[in-house]
């Protein structure tokens, strides 16, 4: 029987301390005076692996905290640099074994993350060159936990392939849509969006070293069996994600043309 002390619990207790209040918070909310409905929450709008209510309790939660960072005069930018900072740290973090950490960091870097663009609409200074800045982060804060995972499991051939596999199914599902959306193109919502994989890279980082199977052969398998899900789903997403693009293209006159 495993047994964790108060202390090697601590980024759980976190974690879990902070989503029960903004949760029970939002509950009361709504019970109170109604949904916060946002048109960027509806836009994402829920899939099967993640529903509206968690991500209204967040954002709502995230648009306070956004309030008092534009009152105070913090600049979206310097909340962009904190994510990035944040989500590199998670490298180490994991190749060292200190999953549940990198899952606090990476929590506190995903808040960065939408608290950039919350605090750029309340301040008035949205740009095109913020939002190109913003992208380039999350690119990179998609991939550090991964590659993160990645030195941890280099050498199991079949573990290392499955990080692998996630973090180009990752990088394949933005690059999709923000191609899509250049090209104007409206495309279902889809699954393994990027706050999705947020969500399940953070649970398989927070609970992996809490949960054991002596059977597997593989350190850390309920981690690494999250990140398989992570390599299927979004590999499956983006494939999914170019077969809507090209319909839509073939179907605005936009599709091959014929020879000669």
């Amino acid at each position: 029987m495993m047994a964790f002390s108060p202390i090697e619990l601590g980024p759980i207790w976190i974690l879990c301390a902070g989503l029960v209040l903004v949760l029970t918070a939002y509950g009361a909310r709504v019970l109170l005076v109604g949904r916060a409905t946002d048109p960027r929450v509806q836009r994402e709008r829920a899939t099967p692996l993640l529903g509206t209510f968690p991500m209204e309790a967040m954002h709502w939660a995230l648009r306070g905290l956004g309030d008092l960072f534009a009152r105070v005069g913090v600049s979206p930018d310097s909340i962009t640099w904190a994510s990035l900072v944040l989500t590199v740290s998670t490298v180490p973090l994991v190749a060292t074994d200190h999953f549940d950490w990198a899952a606090l960091t990476l929590a506190l870097g995903a808040a960065c993350d939408a608290l950039d663009g919350i605090v750029a609409r309340r301040q008035r200074v949205s740009s095109d060159s913020g939002e190109v800045f913003d992208a380039v982060v999350d690119r990179y804060a998609d991939a550090m936990p991964l590659a993160g995972l990645a030195l941890y499991y280099r050498s199991s051939l079949v573990a290392l392939s499955i990080v692998l596999l996630a973090m180009i199914g990752s990088a394949l599902v933005s690059y999709v849509r923000a191609k899509a959306e250049a090209m104007q193109l409206a495309l279902p919502g889809g699954l393994m969006r990027r706050h999705e994989r947020v969500v399940y890279l953070g649970i398989a980082l927070a609970i992996g070293p809490y949960m054991r199977l002596p059977i597997v052969p593989f350190t850390r398998p309920i981690t690494l069996a999250i990140v398989a899900l992570i390599a299927i789903v979004s590999n499956i997403a983006a494939a999914l994600l170019t077969r809507d693009a090209r319909r839509l293209l073939v179907r605005d006159g936009r599709g091959p043309r014929a020879p000669g």
